[in-house]
């Protein structure tokens, strides 16, 4: 094959074409590490949320026993708690064990509460990061990018989580 000598071969296109689609690999890469790493994330909050949710549950449950404090002597809670008290005088006993229940259950509940805040500021962090990530991908290619799946799925993904934290922020 002979080539004319006025037509130069084109290897900066291709190597061009090559470059971007390795950098658009490595922030598809990138982002499903974060993805993953959200997804952790997450899973590690419901858990936190779900062990804090049982715990003020079986106190309500502990409170509720000590408030109703049922006749039935076949009641272990009710057998422990008569044992606890004993002859002595039950009634402030009491009061002070539902003040001091009633105070770890707020430690509890605010203790629930930071960690809803800090899960939703890790999210938005990750999102942030992730968005900012797919952005600069997009300011350095003038391909049209991600082609992929998984780009696509990201991005749809940060939309819609922006989206609601707008709609957060207004509300």
């Amino acid at each position: 094959m002979t080539t004319h000598p006025s037509t130069p071969s084109l290897p900066e296109p291709d190597r061009l074409i090559d470059t971007l689609q390795y950098e658009r690999d490595q922030a598809q890469a990138s982002a499903t590490r974060w993805r993953r790493l959200y997804e952790v994330e997450a899973q590690q909050r419901q858990k936190e949320a779900d062990i804090a949710e049982q715990t003020i549950q079986s106190l309500r449950a502990e409170i509720q026993h000590l408030c109703q404090f049922p006749g039935s002597a076949g009641t272990p809670n009710a057998t422990t708690v008569r044992q606890s008290v004993g002859s002595s005088n039950s009634v402030p006993y009491l009061k002070g064990q539902i003040a001091d229940l009633m105070a770890e259950r707020d430690q509890l509940l605010q203790a629930l509460e930071q960690e809803k805040h800090n899960h939703e500021k890790t999210r938005d962090n990750l999102i942030s990061a992730l968005d900012d990530a797919l952005g600069a991908q997009r300011k350095q290619k003038s391909l049209a990018l991600p082609s992929s799946k998984a780009g696509a799925r990201a991005s749809a993904i940060i939309l819609k989580d922006r989206d609601g934290r707008k709609i957060r922020l207004d509300g």
